[in-house]
C-alpha cells in the first residue's frame, strides 16, 4: 500500500491519496504532478527541485489494531 503526498516549495505537505495500490498511486501521482505543474520524485534521497513542489509516492504506514 502507498500514500501520495504533495510537498510544496516551503516544506509543507498535503496528502493526496492514502493506502492505494501501486497502480492507483502511480496514476494519481502522474495526474497531480501534471495538474500542479510539479515534479515527481522517484528515488529516496533524490535532490529536491529548488522551485515548485513535488509529488512523492511513499509506502503507507501499517495499520495497527488494538484489542477491544
Amino acid at each position: 500500500m502507498y500514500d501520495v503526498l504533495y510537498l510544496d516549495h516551503c516544506g509543507g505537505s498535503l496528502s493526496l491519496g492514502a493506502r492505494l495500490d501501486r497502480e492507483a498511486a502511480t496514476e494519481l501521482a502522474r495526474a497531480e504532478a501534471r495538474s500542479r505543474r510539479a515534479g515527481r520524485m522517484f528515488l529516496a534521497g533524490s535532490e529536491r527541485p529548488r522551485r515548485g513542489g513535488i509529488v512523492v509516492i511513499v509506502e503507507a504506514e501499517p495499520v495497527l489494531r488494538t484489542a477491544a
